[in-house]
């Protein structure tokens, strides 16, 4: 008999707890991929994404068939398919044993509660499993409350967390039998010319993705709190296209880390943790507070805010041309490589749905469509914070002014100068905001907003909600 265990935002063979419980008898095992174009569109998921995934796909599909663990694709044309796809399957193949890692988005959980009855009335048993390190239902405040702040939240997961929290799933087992024809992971084309140069930048493998994160351990995280905030320098993990897409855990990340360094408040260990830790608060609130899947804002007073319809400074903010130059290198970085500095997605969101008062969710889909490390939940807390509508937000009158944030973390304008090289000859005293006549010199726009009356507007729009 065997047991069908489904992927998702969980490509890996370490550490995958629905996949290694699924091969435990050894008596046959298949998995499945949903090649799913209609869903990762309706999801704004990016195409870069999407190749990045089916790329490492091929890796795993191999060490599946070396371990006899059949590989089958599954074809749907949006999410609502996939109940009756995997159940189709299923039948086929005579399984009476589904695994999955749970998601915690709201349309996949409505597909798991779908699959549940369908399997159910077929007399298929659905397995699911957490796939966060502490069940957010038994993360909770004093008052029995679930926590709508980060701060006290983390307090209480590092309280909570135990070295059985952080036991890491071996590989699945080697299988006696393979019972089964493996599929083709299918073609999937890169149309846009920049994804097409940019996904070579992102390895895959899984030797690949643990050998960056122990790199990531050895030589950058004593200096991670210190250099983190400077989009020049190459001081972060570059870790997220990983842990979105699962290829790496949260949980092994964890281990890890506090297996090799002491949790102390001030460190480059402690401030990557609290990263960590800031990815499963997100999680931790999508699963609790639905509303924030459903194109809704945390704060429902918001839900009231009067955004301006702005197309045109909507499309200068994506194609970065804005005429400020922090914020249109930090575009261009995301345009031609699918991945920005975490600093500067602050700072472009901020002005975006301050300075410019356009909504959020516009920003919010754009950058999904473009993010080879789009996480719903992620991407969701970071532009609600952001525009301060989310859970944890900035107060609507912190405002980053982004001339200020280019002099404090790209001095010399360094970064400026790599994603905009027309600006290369402007001395680094005037990168920020250059002169009227450094601009025509140097074919640069005039900013599109005068950034202090734009304040003043926002502060205007959020105080009479």
């Amino acid at each position: 008999m065997s047991n069908l265990f489904i992927f998702s935002s969980d490509l890996r063979l370490e550490d995958n707890a629905a996949l290694f419980n699924a091969s435990l008898d050894k008596k046959g095992l298949t998995t499945a991929f949903i090649f799913n174009p209609a869903k990762w569109k309706d999801h704004n998921d990016s195409p870069l994404k999407i190749k990045f995934q089916l790329n490492h796909l091929q890796e795993l599909r191999e060490k599946l068939i070396q371990k006899n663990i059949c590989f089958k694709v599954i074809h749907a044309d949006g999410i609502e398919e996939e109940p009756l796809k995997i159940l189709n399957l299923a039948k086929e193949l005579h399984i009476k044993k589904i695994f999955i890692n749970k998601d915690y988005g709201f349309n996949e959980r409505r597909r798991d509660s779908e699959l549940e009855k369908l399997a159910d009335q077929e007399g298929i048993s659905l397995n699911l499993f957490d796939s966060s390190i502490i069940d957010p239902r038994n993360i909770k405040t004093g008052t029995g409350n679930f926590f709508k702040v980060f701060t006290p939240y983390s307090k209480v997961f590092r309280n909570l967390l135990t070295a059985e929290d952080l036991n890491i799933e071996p590989e699945p087992k080697t299988q006696e039998i393979s019972h089964f024809q493996n599929d083709e992971i299918p073609e999937y084309d890169l149309e846009e010319e920049n994804f097409k140069n940019s996904i070579e930048l992102y390895e895959v493998g899984s030797d690949n993705v643990y050998n960056k994160f122990d790199s990531f351990l050895q030589d950058k995280i004593s200096d991670y709190k210190n250099l983190r905030d400077f989009p020049s320098l190459d001081s972060t993990s570059k870790l997220s296209p990983y842990l979105t897409s699962g290829m790496l855990s949260a949980k092994y990340c964890l281990k890890e880390l506090l297996s090799q360094f002491e949790d102390i408040p001030g460190t480059g260990q402690y401030s990557w943790m609290n990263e960590i830790l800031w990815r499963e608060f997100y999680k931790y609130i999508i699963f609790h507070f639905p509303r924030v899947s459903q194109g809704k804002s945390f704060s429902e007073k918001y839900d009231q805010l009067i955004w301006r319809q702005d197309t045109i400074g909507f499309e200068k903010w994506c194609q970065g041309k804005t005429g400020i130059p922090l914020i249109d290198a930090a575009m261009t970085q995301l345009n031609q490589t699918g991945w920005m500095h975490n600093r500067l997605r602050m700072v472009v969101a901020m002005f975006l749905s301050k300075n410019l008062l356009i909504d959020w969710r516009l920003g919010e889909a754009y950058f999904m469509n473009r993010l080879i490390d789009g996480d719903h939940a992620s991407n969701n807390g970071g532009w609600q914070w952001s525009a301060s509508t989310g859970v944890d937000a900035a107060p609507y009158f912190r405002i980053f002014n982004p001339i200020t944030q280019s002099e404090k973390f790209d001095k010399n304008g360094e970064f400026i100068k790599k994603y905009l090289p027309n600006l290369q000859s402007i001395p680094a005293n005037s990168i920020h905001n250059p002169s009227k006549d450094l601009r025509i010199e140097n074919n640069y726009p005039d900013m599109i907003v005068d950034l202090k009356e734009s304040r003043k507007r926002a502060l205007d729009a959020f105080s009479s909600i």
